[in-house]
């Protein structure tokens, strides 16, 4: 390689990490104008992949998250990963799927006092069965695990939670454009 080929492939590898960054500060962005509380709780999206598949998120220790015995308070925990799967599957399944919570039960291991840590990931495939399974049953529903961890990668807390889909046009009319 010669000098010159070196510096563009340097080059095209910053402009590269500054596009990543860049797009991710305006998805934190539009969390924060969408969804304000969310974003008021001060977590953060550390990654975010293209198709929205794959979310890393921070949830930062301060005073608006301080509970009892200067550790996280229990509810913000919950809060800091209650919408990734549904907000992920919505995403990649369109606007003619119903996407909802409906069950979610929260383990805590061990009390925090420092920056948690949650990361999510809806495979291809499971996106597929599920407008298979919303085709032939119009309903579906998917059991999903969140490890909450520290900077140490200890484990703080686990969430599970019962995914509900159904397909839109099986229960609701769309309204007629004028």
């Amino acid at each position: 390689m010669t000098e010159g080929s070196i510096f563009l492939a340097l080059k095209k590898n910053l402009f590269l990490i500054a596009l990543e960054k860049w797009n991710l500060f305006l998805f934190n962005r539009m969390i924060k104008k969408n969804w304000p509380m969310y974003y008021r709780l001060g977590v953060r999206f550390k990654s975010v992949s293209d198709d929205l598949k794959k979310l890393k998120v921070v949830f930062p220790f301060n005073r608006k998250t301080k509970g009892f015995g200067d550790t996280h308070f229990g509810g913000a925990i919950y809060a800091f990963v209650d919408p990734l799967y549904v907000f992920s599957i919505s995403k990649n399944l369109g606007p003619e799927y119903l996407v909802l919570d409906t069950k979610a039960e929260i383990d805590f291991l061990k009390a925090s006092n420092s920056d948690l840590y949650a990361e999510i990931e809806v495979l291809k495939e499971d996106l597929e069965k599920m407008q298979e399974e919303c085709k032939s049953n119009k309903k579906t529903t998917r059991k999903y695990s969140i490890e909450v961890l520290d900077a140490n990668f200890q484990k703080i807390a686990i969430v599970q939670k019962t995914i509900y889909i159904r397909a839109k046009s099986r229960f609701l009319k769309t309204p007629e454009k004028r």
